[in-house]
């Protein structure tokens, strides 16, 4: 196969690719994605393009406070970023949107930038999710040894002990009970 035909199948299956959201561009700085209001905070050069968003959007976004969207090589890439207040790694953070644009993106490429108005993510604390070695490491690397009782003295009494001889390394006594 040569460049060409790739070319072609690949703009086949885009346009083939149903939208996975409800999007609509209310004005030149507000979108409704599924019933939720959306601002362009930034639009460098007036890069967005309602109809390509459409195709790349896909609604996991939606819990993102800010998506990033950049063009490489004709083709938009999205990408999603917390509030600086929430506790995910600081890579995800909205400070780092800058950071991202200078060392992902091509230089001198056009970028926009959304801010999600209604996100909801519970990220202030570490949640409930934790790895099962944190869990193990919980119990202090110990448990608690349950024995079963010894049995009363006087059934005690009726036992017969056998010891070793003493011939080999190790001296052992065996108990029995009648």
């Amino acid at each position: 196969m040569d460049r060409k035909t790739i070319e072609e199948k690949v703009e086949e299956l885009r346009n083939k690719k149903r939208p996975l959201a409800k999007i609509s561009q209310e004005n030149e700085h507000k979108l409704l994605i599924n019933g939720h209001d959306y601002e362009i905070i930034t639009n460098i050069d007036n890069c967005f393009d309602l109809e390509l968003f459409k195709q790349q959007y896909n609604p996991i976004f939606s819990r993102y406070n800010y998506i990033v969207g950049d063009y490489g090589y004709g083709i938009l890439r999205l990408k999603g970023f917390f509030n600086d207040e929430s506790s995910v790694n600081p890579q995800f953070q909205f400070s780092s949107i800058e950071d991202y644009i200078y060392e992902y993106a091509n230089i001198g490429a056009k970028y926009f930038v959304i801010h999600n108005l209604e996100a909801h993510n519970n990220f202030n604390n570490k949640g409930n999710r934790t790895s099962f070695r944190k869990r193990k490491n919980r119990r202090h690397g110990f448990e608690e040894k349950i024995t079963k009782q010894k049995r009363p003295i006087n059934k005690r009494k009726n036992m017969k002990i056998t010891k070793s001889d003493g011939k080999g390394k190790r001296h052992f006594i065996i108990k029995e009970g009648n």
